[in-house]
C-alpha cells in the first residue's frame, strides 16, 4: 500500500513536494488556505544545486525560462559614480509565477484550494486531520509547507511565531527601455537602498526597495514618496527613479524570519519558510525550500523505513545547512541597510 502523506501548502516547496512524492508511488493530497492559487510578482534565484533539487523532485530546471545571474555595480547614491563591482553570481533567475505555474501543472488534481487544517492528532500509526471545511482524513505523515506563519509550526509542533527583523522590501518592475545589460544597486541613504536585476531574457527589471527603519513599516508607503530619497540619481538607476515618481504597482513585505529548533515530531515535519523563513537578500529561501522537498520525497518513500525515522533524519539532514544560509542572509540583508536591524534570534 502507497504511503498516504498530507502537504499543507501549495507555494513552489508544497508543490514541488508533492510532485516528488507522487512519481515515487506516494498516495499525494495538497490543501491550501488560499481560495485560489494566484501568482506573485517577484523573481527566484537558483543555484546549480537547486536545479539538481528540481530533477530529484521530476521537474528538470529546462522546463521554464531562466535567466544568468548578470554582473552588477554599486553606485553611489549622492553621486552616481560607481564605486565597486560584484562578479557574476553562479546561478540563474526566473519568475516565481512561472515556477509555480510549472510545479502546479502537474499535480492540479491533488490540490484543494480554500481549506486548512483546524485540527491534527498523531496517534503514532497514523495523522488525523480535521479541516476547517469539516471534512476529515487520515494520513501516514502531514508536512507543513505552509509558510512563515506556519499553522502546522504554531499549532503541532508548538513553534515559535516569526520575528520582524526591522527591514521592508519593495519590488516592482520595468520595462528595460533603457538597453542596460548589467545589475546595480546604490550605496545605502536615509536607510534605504534601491537595486534591480534583469529578468525575462533581460527585457524586464525586477526592482527593489530595501527599508531599514525598525520604528516604522512601509507597506503602505508611495514608490513616489521614496523617489525622493534617490533624487539626483543618474544612469540606469536615475531610470528607475524616474519610473518610482509615476507609483508603479509593486509588493511591499516587511522582512519576517524563523528561527525554529524542531523541525519534525513523530509523523508531522514542517519545510521551506514554515521551517527557514529568511532575508530575501540573497534571494535563496526558495532554493533551499526546494532542497527540503527532495530530501523529503526520497526519505518518506524509501522502501522499508518508517514515517518517524524518515522524518528524523530530514531534520538532521536539511537543518544545519538552512539555519546557516538564515545567518549569512540576514547579514546580507545587515549589509544592505546597515544597523540598527534586530539580531537573529
Amino acid at each position: 500500500m502507497s504511503r498516504r502523506v498530507l502537504v499543507v501548502g501549495a507555494g513552489p516547496v508544497g508543490l514541488g513536494l508533492a510532485h516528488g512524492l507522487h512519481v515515487r508511488g506516494a498516495e499525494v493530497a495538497v490543501v491550501e488556505r488560499a481560495p485560489e492559487l494566484t501568482e506573485v510578482g517577484w523573481a527566484i534565484s537558483l543555484t546549480d544545486r537547486h536545479h539538481k533539487a528540481l530533477d530529484q523532485l521530476g521537474l528538470p530546471p529546462g522546463l521554464w525560462q531562466r535567466d544568468l545571474m548578470v554582473r552588477e555595480y554599486i553606485f553611489d547614491a549622492h553621486t552616481s559614480v560607481p564605486v565597486d563591482t560584484m562578479p557574476s553570481y553562479p546561478g540563474m533567475l526566473l519568475e516565481r509565477s512561472v515556477l509555480q505555474t510549472r510545479l502546479l501543472d502537474p499535480v492540479r488534481d491533488l490540490v484543494r484550494t480554500g481549506t486548512t487544517p483546524a485540527a491534527v492528532e498523531d496517534d503514532g500509526i497514523t495523522v488525523g486531520v480535521r479541516f476547517d471545511d469539516g471534512t476529515t482524513g487520515e494520513y501516514d505523515a502531514v508536512i507543513g509547507a505552509d509558510g512563515v506563519r506556519s499553522w502546522i509550526r504554531l499549532n503541532v509542533l508548538g513553534g515559535p511565531a516569526p520575528f520582524d527583523i526591522g527591514c521592508t522590501v519593495m519590488r516592482f518592475r520595468l520595462p528595460n527601455k533603457i538597453g542596460v545589460t548589467f545589475a546595480a544597486r546604490t550605496t545605502p541613504v536615509q536607510g534605504s537602498r534601491l537595486a534591480y536585476f534583469l529578468i525575462d531574457g533581460g527585457k524586464t527589471l525586477h526592482c527593489m526597495v530595501f527599508i531599514n527603519d525598525p520604528a516604522r513599516r512601509h507597506r503602505d508607503t508611495r514608490l513616489s514618496a521614496l523617489a525622493e530619497r534617490f533624487a539626483g540619481l543618474q544612469g540606469p538607476l536615475g531610470y528607475v527613479v524616474e519610473a518610482m515618481r509615476s507609483d508603479p504597482d509593486h509588493l511591499a513585505v516587511d522582512i519576517e524570519q524563523v528561527t525554529t529548533t524542531v523541525w519534525a515530531r513523530g509523523r508531522v515535519a514542517i519545510a521551506g519558510d514554515a521551517a527557514h523563513a529568511m532575508s530575501p537578500a540573497l534571494g535563496q529561501g526558495g532554493g533551499a525550500g526546494l532542497e527540503d522537498a527532495a530530501v523529503l520525497s526520497d526519505l518518506l518513500t524509501a522502501p522499508g523505513l518508517p514515517v518517524e525515522q524518515a522524518l528524523s533524519g530530514y531534520e538532521r539532514l536539511r537543518r544545519p545547512a538552512a539555519q546557516e544560509l538564515q545567518y549569512r542572509s540576514f547579514n546580507a540583508a545587515r549589509d544592505l541597510v546597515p544597523p540598527p536591524l534586530k539580531a537573529l534570534m
